[in-house]
């Protein structure tokens, strides 16, 4: 890059003017003039022209979430790309160090911002959400694809910010002692403290396994919850039974078990409520019991699906009573705790009704018929 900052290091002439008092004609002035320059220099040339030529193609593939913006966006792109044109072209020809810095710094912040015009482009089509607007298909943001639109800034900023810093000599500045050294020093000796949680969520967003507006059950942490949204560093919920917001960090994530409540299946979601009951209780009696249980909660509540029949399982034997299993089905994944309400109001209500205890039986027994310490009251 350095070698950008010297306008004509090879060439034989010291300016356009000395080259065409030398020349027979102005013609042949300017093509001695202009063969003798760097290969940088072309490049430049080459950019801006492409970008003059095929600024309407640019724009056209770039803008994805407006309509009717694109005509003067066109123009503002090619009024600086032609201002940037010219300032280089003075600057090559008459010797001008500082003009063609500007000119470069200015080319620099064309091409970063093409450079996140076209990242962002990618990033609505893939992460966006798509809506029909008068008939034409639209991107718009998304919380996903505006975080990842500033990770892409960020990589840019840095990438630009080195490149200008070399264009203007500045490297200096990138040393320990300087004023950037002393940021990239902080950033580094805090980077245990919020750099596991950022990549987290930047794989968070990238996987897509968890979005926003998800029910997710996190058993470790004992959290039921909405996603509400994922942020550089934490999550936030908002929790089905307490209604109130959690953060946790984006690292919790993906280092523990989440489940991700889905009704997009044609199966839908299936919760389960289990009951233990006394041995003394016949299993006929017992599915009878659970299986009334499930109609009843169908009619306290629309949340389960009652066209999809409740099913009675024996889970467990245990040493004081057995384990029985309701399961059944939502319709509406946000409403899991309304449902499993419902089904325990269900059960307490009619117990008395099919002679049934759900409270789990003693079942010690003692030498003496009765535990030491309690006389008998007659």
């Amino acid at each position: 890059m350095n070698e950008t900052n010297r306008i004509t290091s090879t060439n034989v002439v010291g300016n356009v003017v000395d080259s065409i008092k030398d020349s027979n004609s102005l013609l042949e002035g300017l093509l001695n003039y202009f063969t003798t320059l760097d290969s940088v220099h072309y490049i430049t040339f080459v950019t801006n022209l492409l970008i003059f030529i095929f600024g309407r193609q640019i724009i056209n593939n770039l803008s994805v979430q407006t309509i009717g913006a694109n005509q003067s966006r066109l123009r503002l792109l090619r009024l600086i790309n032609t201002i940037l044109f010219l300032t280089y072209l003075v600057a090559v020809a008459f010797q001008l160090q500082l003009a063609s810095n500007f000119s470069h710094t200015g080319l620099l912040m064309l091409l970063t911002y093409l450079g996140s015009q076209f990242a962002h482009s990618l990033i609505l089509k893939r992460y966006g959400r798509q809506r029909e607007v008068e008939g034409t298909s639209l991107f718009i943001e998304s919380h996903t694809s505006h975080s990842l639109h500033l990770l892409a800034l960020l990589l840019l900023g840095v990438v630009a910010g080195l490149i200008f810093l070399n264009i203007w000599n500045l490297e200096n500045w990138l040393q320990t002692t300087s004023f950037l050294g002393a940021i990239a020093v902080l950033v580094f000796t805090t980077k245990d403290y919020w750099l596991k949680d950022f990549i987290s969520g930047i794989m968070v967003i990238s996987n897509g396994n968890i979005e926003r507006g998800d029910v997710v059950r996190i058993p470790s942490e004992n959290i039921l919850a909405i996603v509400l949204e994922t942020r550089g560093t934490l999550t936030i919920l908002r929790d089905l039974v307490r209604h109130h917001n959690i953060t946790i960090p984006n690292s919790l994530l993906l280092n523990v078990q989440v489940e991700i409540l889905d009704t997009e299946s044609r199966k839908g979601v299936s919760d389960f409520v289990d009951f233990n009951i006394g041995y003394e209780t016949p299993s006929e009696s017992a599915q009878e019991y659970l299986t009334e249980i499930w109609k009843k909660a169908c009619k306290i509540t629309s949340t389960i699906n009652s066209d999809r029949e409740g099913i009675v399982k024996l889970v467990g034997n245990g040493d004081h009573a057995v384990s029985w299993r309701l399961l059944y089905n939502l319709k509406a994944v946000h409403g899991i705790i309304e449902a499993r309400n419902s089904i325990n109001l269900a059960a307490f209500e009619l117990q008395q009704h099919h002679n049934i205890k759900l409270a789990t039986p003693l079942t010690h027994t003692f030498p003496t018929g009765k535990p030491d310490g309690i006389k008998s009251l007659s």
